[in-house]
């Protein structure tokens, strides 16, 4: 039998689900369900898709400079949304992970975040 190592991204507030999911597969009481390439899907209401932080990435790939300051005021109107509150309460919120879907917005583009000031509410990324 081989093996394929496949890395899956989930949403940080559904990865017990996952895990819960995934322990009943392992011990075959429930069946995964298909996912058809191009399906589309729903969004949940709970939180934002990373779709929903698209415009980050799409407006930094426009920046001519190696540096760019925005403030929260400014990505929230790229995004055209409030950002969450642990954007504003949490510096790990705009870690250069790629377990973070806002993060892999602006890591595709390029770019990572050099600095985030919570008090100052504003976030200096540069080019990658």
């Amino acid at each position: 039998m081989s093996h394929v190592e496949a890395k899956v991204m989930v949403p940080e507030e559904r990865l017990a689900e996952f895990y819960t999911l995934m322990g009943r597969w392992l011990a075959g009481e429930a069946t995964l369900p298909s996912v058809r390439r191009g399906a589309r899907r729903s969004r949940r209401a709970s939180g934002p898709s990373a779709s929903s932080y698209a415009a980050i990435g799409k407006h930094l790939a426009d920046v001519a400079s190696r540096e760019a300051t925005l403030s929260f005021n400014e990505i929230e109107a790229i995004i055209g949304r409030a950002l969450p509150a642990s954007a504003h309460r949490h510096r790990a919120w705009w870690a250069n992970t790629d377990t973070h879907s806002q993060a892999l917005t602006w890591l595709s583009a390029g770019w990572k975040v050099d600095a985030a000031d919570l008090d100052a509410k504003e976030v200096t990324f540069v080019r990658d």
